[in-house]
């Protein structure tokens, strides 16, 4: 399948918000984080609403192509690679700001689509109280995730959030937290609505993805903003355009905003400064990587201090709400 489109406009696309299929194109850029195949691969934009997507989509069976082993989730050596004593503090944080979103909702059962590695969870089960059921679900699991999560009282589900959902239970669950996993999928329109089938009314999912429209974005739009992370994000919003996602799938919006952005800052000066994410390099600008305390604390400061003051960031929330 061609990776590319023969030209800069199109009638051959499908805008999930609105279904137009004329296109014109924002981006064409190679994998410049991985390498995970040839490229360049494109982003485009619905001519009618504006959203912005991949085109061509890849099939099914291509998605996991391009997540190589050195992706950072599970590559030590990657610049933006977490764990630790002050990822371990994060989680905790999270988990405790996640407790204060749900305020006002019984919550007996929470579900972490995606979660990846289990220790959000584990946060997020020890913040609700021990009471509270904790349910991992994603694609797979690693072995060493499987035990943890039987030690702590964490519940492994494998399954689809976009096509095999079904062992979640219908009207089941008050919390599901999707983390910087919608712009992953190729149908999100049908992951937000298998999701609301499976909260209780009055339930919440909260969810995070990027944001067209922070500093980092403006300064770098053309080609290297990290928030593209080409080609492994099908569908970038605007919370303009998340709400409609939402809305769209019967949800009432309980909150929304912007939060700090740090991994598109540092992959955005990465993008352009020639450094890939598989490992660090000899260079002057490797200080560039998550780990470096100071230059995170610097760059999620400066976000926080900018959404205060009424401007945006890359990274956006919205919180849905099932109807009673």
């Amino acid at each position: 399948m061609s990776l590319t489109n023969p030209g800069n406009t199109g009638a051959d696309g499908a805008c999930i918000l609105c279904g137009e299929r004329k296109w014109s194109l924002v981006v064409r850029a190679e994998d410049m984080e991985y390498a995970c195949k040839p490229g360049p691969f494109d982003l485009v934009a619905c001519a009618s609403c504006g959203h912005v997507y991949k085109h061509p989509m890849p099939e099914p069976e291509e998605v996991a192509s391009l997540y190589p082993p050195t992706y950072y989730t599970v590559n030590k050596k990657s610049p933006l690679y977490l764990d630790g004593p002050i990822y371990e503090r994060k989680l905790a944080k999270d988990a405790r700001k996640l407790v204060e979103q749900a305020r006002g909702i019984e919550v007996r059962s929470v579900v972490d689509i995606g979660g990846g590695d289990i220790q959000r969870l584990i946060k997020v089960k020890e913040a609700f109280g021990p009471g509270v059921e904790a349910v991992a679900f994603d694609l797979q699991f690693e072995e060493e995730w499987i035990r943890k999560a039987a030690a702590h009282g964490v519940k492994v589900v494998v399954g689809n959030v976009e096509t095999d959902i079904e062992a979640l239970t219908d009207n089941g669950h008050d919390l599901i937290v999707m983390r910087q996993l919608l712009e992953h999928l190729r149908h999100p329109e049908v992951a937000v609505r298998n999701v609301y089938r499976k909260l209780r009314p009055g339930g919440l999912v909260i969810i995070d993805t990027p944001n067209r429209g922070g500093l980092d974005y403006h300064l770098w739009k053309d080609r290297y903003w990290g928030g593209y992370h080409i080609p492994r994000h099908f569908h970038l919003f605007t919370l303009p355009s998340l709400t409609r996602l939402m809305t769209d799938a019967g949800y009432h919006i309980y909150d929304q905003g912007y939060l700090p952005s740090l991994g598109f800052w540092v992959m955005s000066l990465r993008n352009k400064l020639g450094l890939n994410s598989v490992e660090r390099k000899h260079s002057f600008w490797e200080f560039l990587y998550f780990k470096n305390i100071p230059l995170s604390v610097a760059f999620i400061l400066f976000d926080w201090v900018r959404i205060r003051l009424g401007f945006q960031s890359s990274n956006q929330f919205i919180i849905g709400q099932k109807k009673a």
